[in-house]
């Protein structure tokens, strides 16, 4: 022990627990075996949840609504199989084989949506045009029609005065061409250019179930490779940039079923590279900092152990991993070593100041174990504060890497300290054999005498706390809230005055060029339609008729709002109708003298004649109300007889005009339509409950879908962050000043840690690195990490130590623990996920501020503490002095 003051801090427990430790090591290590083996058993039972929408709240508003939708019609959104060929026949024979292969496989398809039938809109879209275009489409052909009947007349004589009527009728085709964006010209789903035929999968879960998605889409490539290899088949190939043709046809999956899985596994797919980089890296940090292979090994496969107990702990507790937790086993990789690194790095200098093994690992625990222990509960705390989330993965995650850190500091104290004296009792000089031995460093200079001390404190203080101001300043957004300019490359001096800003469009994420949505931009580009909808439910068609009416005639109110479709989409305006079912009897009638005029259809080209009898039924179009609507068009909008009797009515879809991967867009979509009032009559369309003088209702109805529960996860993340970060500083001054009970020392042993991250800030700035939805989250965990430095440097330097042998005695602790965590985060930059890339690359700025702060302004600020404390008992600054003072030498605050 070094004095007074460690006597006096060191509890009893402290004293019996290292003792135990180095007396019944063998013990000790049997029932840590013990428990190891029931870990694996625990570690072995888990399983990853894949269902993302678990790890929400099931309380929300948001929730309730998706999963109403999801009862009535078995899922939110779609899973998209888009053909691409120039051989449209080919295309369309291949749909509806496909279609067939689908539709039997009832286990894991719902249906299948790939054409409807468009005969009746075509026959009835005279109702829905514009009055004044339907008289000017009847000008044109009854004009044409009469010259024709003009010239068929044997004594006509052309006298070349006058030219034949032509017949051109294509800007009011292509003006109603289509219903909202479904062409009627064509029943399949099929693009305007005829190139790409999409065919929308519901399958029998929801998208939120990743690992279904992800199983049923193998077991569906492996049905398309089949259907493939079939003698006259054509060759079906998954491309995403290929164009087929009559032999060849390019097949690709998108939609929400794909995107989530796509972007969920491009994390999971990422992190077996990165663990064994991760590993790798570690590995060749301890035995550059060890240089010996065997405290490399102790310390290795103590943090496994360690590891091992956390997923057994998880496995008792929460019972199964989530997309999240899952990284829990590379984090605390990175992080957990650090308590060995200082443990074995404690004992060498206890073995080199000539102490017997068992007396150097009793007092190694003792001295490395407080500040490990501090650390350890800080930063096991840093993690608890992420409990408050709402989000359930980050919750979890929180819980269990704070039980963790505990597991890992306390497992790799017994696991080191346990073998080291198991060894010692083989032979005493093995222990010193195994890891070797520090000599303490020296406290006086050979040469001159003199204590040795961190040279011009003041000057390095004052330097390093300008170059720190300088960049921390680059963080500091001095345009206020201004946004910077999207799309516009900023110089460096303009990217300053924005300071750190936040990234909200989460295609910076995902990994480049993901399949999946260069799918859907091809898509949303070919069928002019964005991705899938969201959905408003109504129990009834009075307020669908409402919510249909509310949307479609206040575009003003809803400019995120691309398009709206719902069942009374297919039901023409009843004052449109009306007025259009008298012209179409006035053309009735006109037709009706032309053929008494000796018209006939034997008059027209060939090319028309053909037409002549839809166009007859197209005369005869009466106007019709939502009763009139096929079954085929309104069983998408309707409840499956499956689903529960509260959730029976009609479904209304939204399609936003933004791009939902760009988070501010989808924000304000998602609020634009999170609540939509609506004024519907009770009673419309029930022609027994029908009360002309009812009076008009109106009530809130809500849009459910992805889009609202990603909006509202995106608000908790960004909330979390804020929230995480003050809760996270604020127990970490508490705990320091519980730990030091002074003010300034525990300010102190903070520096690292407040001007650590805020550098880390100012160079994300000046190098215009973003914050995003995803790094957002390392924050706390950086600030939990981060109490280390200080906290090691400082417990040594607080047993009576000049700083720069509390400098040399622990710094090769701190840097080695240090940058092994920054390794770990360095793996990630492996990923192809550019959302984890950011993490690790935040992380690692974040790390190597903290450690340089700690070896410049933490320095500087010990010595002049120090200085001080000579100045106030009387010994001139600089004076030799021993590296383990008594009480008389124990530093006193600034």
């Amino acid at each position: 022990m070094s004095g007074d003051r460690n006597s006096n801090s060191h509890s009893r427990f402290a004293h019996a627990f290292a003792g135990l430790l180095v007396q019944r090591a063998g013990s000790v290590l049997l029932v840590m075996l013990a428990l190891l083996a029931v870990s694996l058993w625990g570690t072995s039972k888990l399983h990853i949840n894949s269902n993302q929408l678990d790890l929400i709240s099931q309380d929300l508003e948001e929730v309730k609504d998706v999963k109403q939708v999801i009862d009535m019609v078995g899922g939110s959104g779609f899973l998209m199989v888009a053909l691409r060929s120039s051989d449209e026949a080919a295309m369309k024979r291949t749909a509806d084989d496909l279609a067939a292969i689908l539709q039997a496989d009832k286990e894991n398809v719902r249906n299948v949506s790939y054409k409807l039938p468009v005969e009746f809109i075509q026959q009835n879209m005279v109702l829905f045009v514009k009055t004044e275009d339907l008289v000017e489409g009847k000008r044109r052909i009854m004009e044409f029609l009469r010259d024709k009947l003009k010239r068929s007349n044997p004594f006509f004589i052309d006298l070349g005065g006058s030219k034949p009527v032509e017949l051109n009728m294509q800007d009011l085709v292509d003006k109603y061409s289509s219903i909202g964006k479904k062409s009627i010209r064509d029943d399949y789903n099929i693009s305007n250019d005829k190139k790409m035929l999409m065919l929308l999968v519901k399958p029998m879960w929801d998208n939120t179930e990743i690992g279904k998605t992800k199983e049923y889409l193998e077991r569906l490539k492996g049905q398309i490779d089949a259907y493939s290899a079939q003698p006259g088949k054509v060759k079906l190939v998954e491309d995403y940039k290929l164009m087929g043709d009559d032999k060849t046809i390019a097949y690709g999956f998108t939609g929400s079923y794909k995107t989530t899985v796509d972007d969920s596994y491009a994390i999971e797919d990422s992190l077996e590279p990165v663990t064994l980089i991760a590993l790798g890296s570690i590995f060749l940090i301890t035995i550059i900092f060890f240089r010996k292979l065997a405290p490399t090994f102790l310390v290795v496969i103590g943090t496994v152990v360690g590891t091992l107990y956390t997923l057994g702990f998880t496995y008792a507790t929460v019972g199964e991993l989530n997309m999240i937790t899952s990284i829990l086993g590379g984090i605390l990789l990175g992080f957990g070593i650090d308590y060995g690194i200082h443990f074995i790095f404690r004992t060498r200098l206890e073995l080199g100041a000539g102490k017997p093994y068992d007396v150097a690992i009793r007092d190694a625990v003792m001295n490395a174990g407080r500040p490990a222990a501090v650390a350890a509960v800080v930063t096991a705390g840093s993690f608890f504060v992420l409990m408050v989330s709402e989000f359930r993965g980050f919750s979890q995650f929180g819980f269990l890497a704070g039980a963790g850190t505990l597991i890992l500091g306390l497992t790799l104290f017994c696991w080191s300290a346990s073998i080291l004296a198991l060894a010692g009792r083989i032979n005493p000089e093995l222990p010193q054999k195994l890891i070797g031995i520090m000599k303490p460093p020296p406290t006086n200079s050979a040469t001159t005498g003199k204590e040795l001390r961190i040279p011009k404190p003041k000057l390095v203080l004052g330097v390093s706390t300008a170059i720190v101001a300088l960049i921390c300043a680059a963080a500091v957004p001095w345009a206020g809230s201004e946004e910077p300019p999207k799309g516009v490359e900023l110089g460096f001096f303009e990217r300053l005055k924005y300071g750190v800003s936040f990234n909200y469009n989460t295609r910076a994420l995902i990994p480049d060029g993901m399949s999946s949505v260069l799918l859907q931009d091809e898509i949303n580009e070919r069928f002019n339609i964005s991705s899938d909808p969201m959905a408003i439910y109504t129990k009834d068609l009075d307020e669908a008729e409402g919510v249909y009416r509310e949307l479609t005639q206040n575009p003003e109110k809803y400019p995120s709002i691309d398009q709206v479709v719902s069942i009374f989409t297919f039901v023409p305006p009843a004052e449109t109708a009306a007025a259009n079912a008298k012209v179409l009897e006035e053309w009735k009638a006109e037709m009706a003298q032309l053929e008494a005029d000796g018209f006939s259809v034997a008059a027209l080209p060939p090319e028309m004649q053909a037409n002549a009898e839809f166009f007859q039924k197209v005369l005869d179009a009466k106007p019709f109300d939502v009763h009139g609507v096929p079954a085929n068009y309104t069983a998408q909008f309707r409840n499956l007889p499956s689903a529960k009797p509260e959730n029976h009515g009609y479904l209304t879809y939204i399609y936003a005009s933004v791009d939902l991967m760009d988070g501010q867009k989808m924000l304000a979509f998602s609020d634009e339509t999170r609540v939509i009032k609506a004024s519907y009559t009770p009673g419309k369309f029930d022609q027994d409950a029908w009360d002309p003088k009812a009076p008009t209702v109106e009530k809130e109805f809500r849009a459910a879908g992805a889009t609202q529960l990603y909006a509202r996860l995106a608000r908790i993340v960004l909330w979390d962050g804020k929230l995480t970060v003050v809760l996270t500083a604020l127990w970490i001054l508490a705990m320091h000043f519980l730990d030091f009970r002074n003010v300034k020392l525990a300010l102190a042993s903070v520096i690292p840690l407040g001007v650590g991250v805020a550098m880390m800030l100012g160079i994300m700035a000046l190098t215009g690195l973003r914050l995003n939805f995803m790094n957002i989250i390392i924050l706390p965990i950086l600030l939990g990490f981060g109490v280390s430095h200080g906290l090691y440097l400082l417990h040594r330097f607080l047993e009576g130590t000049s700083p720069l042998v509390a400098l040399r005695s622990v710094g090769a602790a701190v840097a080695s623990s240090t940058l092994t965590a920054v390794v770990a985060f360095a793996a990630l930059l492996a990923a192809a996920h550019n959302g984890l890339r950011s993490m690790g690359l935040v992380a690692c700025i974040g790390l190597i501020t903290t450690l340089v702060v700690s070896f410049t302004v933490l320095a500087a600020v010990m010595q002049l503490m120090y200085d001080r404390r000579q100045r106030e008992s009387g010994k001139p600054s600089g004076e030799g002095g021993s590296a383990g003072g008594g009480k008389d030498s124990e530093p006193k605050a600034a």
